[in-house]
């Protein structure tokens, strides 16, 4: 079917439950950014294939919100003539909830899903349109996508000490100790990286995200743990028993509060969906906080530190060898080549790498004019050929057992406009100065954003992403709560914390440039004033020379870049071959 016959056929599933609109996130029952296929209603029926992005269906009418990373694939993949596209961020462009309030008239109903809609949206749409009925137990597209994939079942597996560097015992423990400290009884999560972290297990039940679908319960005295059974063998169903952790049914968690004495319990309604919510029992308390969960889990351990690093210097092998490839490859005209088979090129080289088991996403390679689109998506059959002039940008990423990496560069295949080398020196100045940022303990990112921007800011550029997320360990490649960028997000920047350092600039329709590293905070002194923090590049890859206006660089600013490109060089040079060697040498001047 097209858009047309699939909105066609959902509009008389509304008209049988008589809603008058049915709105279709992009997250799963747990509220992820990324999900299997069986959640991705909303690319279905929309076409647009990005990871976040709000459909909304009317009787006559659709509308689709997306942010500032998918305006243009957005508007590529969408029929303009069945779906109305808004532009969040864009000047005059209103949020879907400004949008629903000032459009959707008392007494009409909207319908949702209630599994793939949050305690706090689900609440917060209620308050503001109080005059509306919202129907939230309604699976429409159970009714209209026939072919609708399952549920995956992949096997689930634990994740040794020597990765972890903390058992599953003494997390829970330290769990416990945050519950009596807030006089809660029980912990609801949802968050399946949370959940991943605190068990010590992993899966594959989302593409590129070793997680698997589950919810969990901690008590002070035990744990009980709602997943697929299927997926466990003995010996894990063992080591679970041992620490105190039941397997239950996936869906079991409603029937088992029903039968658990009333107490109070800690939740994040960010995270928790309508309908488990409405699951729990009245007489409970519920206080509403951020996992701590996900604060233990943004901050590494030191086994974890060591094992990031390990993880950085086996990618940045595979990417000096694809630099060095496409570099050479995009020249021969006997052999041309476009960007799915620079991708390509580069999966190969990464999961040959030594406890690889899996990209981190899928990659991005955008040449040139694709280049602008933040989260392009190259296919095969419609992707750029490339030549031996302008950029390509390539966003990639590793999945090793000792930890997940997240990496862009922006290369140069060919001779490069003014305007592009200025931009990308440009970028290069904003990461450069976020990369080496000192900073009070308690600062967050929205502070160290303009870092960042200035460099672009002062020539009257921009761009309209965040400029850094936490990155999981053996797990998503986006985490939080910290974030760097113009969202005013109140988590302080912290010790241990994996964060990604990538400012960009995109031309519509020209060209894009991107530069993104990994930083890990740590403590860089204490002073009478208090204590400071700094950054610690764990990537390992050479910037492109050959798009840097050195005129634009400060002095200090080249020697930064100067004695990156020596740590690169003498880290990964024992891995190469003596041409690979070669090539380094000459990319990093030494």
């Amino acid at each position: 079917m097209n858009t047309a016959e699939k909105l066609a056929a959902l509009r008389q599933k509304m008209a049988d439950i008589g809603a008058d609109y049915y709105m279709i996130p992009s997250q799963d029952a747990h509220q992820s950014e990324y999900v299997a296929e069986y959640w991705r209603a909303r690319a279905y029926f929309s076409g647009f294939t990005g990871s976040a992005g709000t459909l909304l269906v009317g009787k006559e009418k659709a509308y689709l919100w997306v942010d500032g990373r998918y305006h243009i694939q957005a508007e590529q993949q969408t029929d303009g003539d069945q779906i109305t596209l808004f532009k969040r961020g864009l000047p005059g462009v209103p949020e879907m909830e400004d949008w629903m309030k000032d459009h959707i008239r008392s007494g009409e109903r909207v319908a949702y899903d209630g599994r793939m809609v949050s305690m706090q949206t689900g609440e917060l749409l209620q308050e503001l349109l109080p005059e509306v009925t919202f129907l939230c137990r309604e699976d429409l597209a159970e009714g209209v996508w026939e072919d609708r994939p399952g549920l995956p079942a992949d096997p689930v597996y634990e994740l040794g000490i020597s990765y972890t560097g903390e058992s599953r015992g003494e997390k829970l423990a330290r769990v416990r100790e945050h519950m009596r400290e807030k006089g809660a009884r029980y912990l609801m999560l949802a968050s399946l990286d949370d959940i991943a972290w605190l068990t010590n297990l992993r899966g594959n039940d989302i593409d590129h995200t070793p997680v698997f679908y589950s919810y969990m319960l901690v008590s002070l005295e035990k744990a009980w743990l709602f997943a697929d059974a299927g997926k466990f063998d003995e010996k894990t169903l063992g080591a679970l028993a041992a620490d105190g952790v039941e397997l239950k049914d996936y869906a079991g968690m409603p029937g088992l509060l029903k039968n658990l004495e009333a107490g109070k319990a800690l939740l994040d309604s960010e995270r928790i969906n309508m309908l488990l919510g409405a699951s729990i029992p009245e007489g409970w308390e519920i206080e509403a906080e951020k996992d701590i969960t996900a604060i233990f889990k943004a901050c590494k351990n030191e086994t974890e530190r060591r094992n990031i690093q390990e993880a950085h210097v086996k990618d940045g092998v595979a990417m000096v060898k694809f630099l060095k490839w496409i570099k050479e490859a995009v020249k021969d005209p006997h052999h041309p080549i476009d960007e799915c088979d620079a991708a390509d090129y580069l999966d190969d080289r990464r999961r040959e790498q030594e406890g690889c088991f899996d990209l981190s996403f899928g990659t991005i390679a955008g040449y040139n004019a694709n280049g602008a689109s933040a989260h392009y998506s190259a296919k095969r059959g419609s992707c750029a050929m490339l030549k031996p002039e302008g950029m390509i940008v390539v966003d990639s990423g590793g999945q090793y057992l000792e930890g997940t990496t997240d990496i862009t560069r922006t290369i140069v295949l060919g001779p490069l406009t003014e305007k592009m080398r200025k931009a990308y020196t440009l970028v290069l100045k904003g990461h450069l100065a976020l990369g080496h940022a000192r900073f009070m303990e308690g600062t967050t990112g929205h502070y160290l954003d303009i870092l960042a921007r200035q460099p672009l800011w002062k020539e009257g550029m921009d761009y309209r992403h965040g400029t850094g997320h936490g990155v999981g360990y053996v797990l998503s490649v986006h985490e939080g709560p910290q974030n760097i960028g113009t969202r005013d997000i109140p988590e302080a920047i912290r010790p241990g914390m994996l964060t990604s350092d990538e400012p960009g600039y995109y031309a519509e329709n020209e060209f894009g440039v991107r530069i993104e590293n990994l930083i890990l905070t740590k403590e860089w002194k204490k002073t009478v004033d208090g204590t400071f923090l700094e950054f610690e590049t764990v990537t390992l890859c050479p910037y492109d020379w050959d798009a840097i206006d050195e005129n634009l660089l400060t002095e200090e600013e080249k020697g930064w870049i100067e004695t990156y490109h020596k740590r690169v060089y003498d880290t990964l040079s024992p891995y190469l071959n003596e041409d690979e060697r070669t090539w380094l040498k000459t990319a990093t001047r030494q």
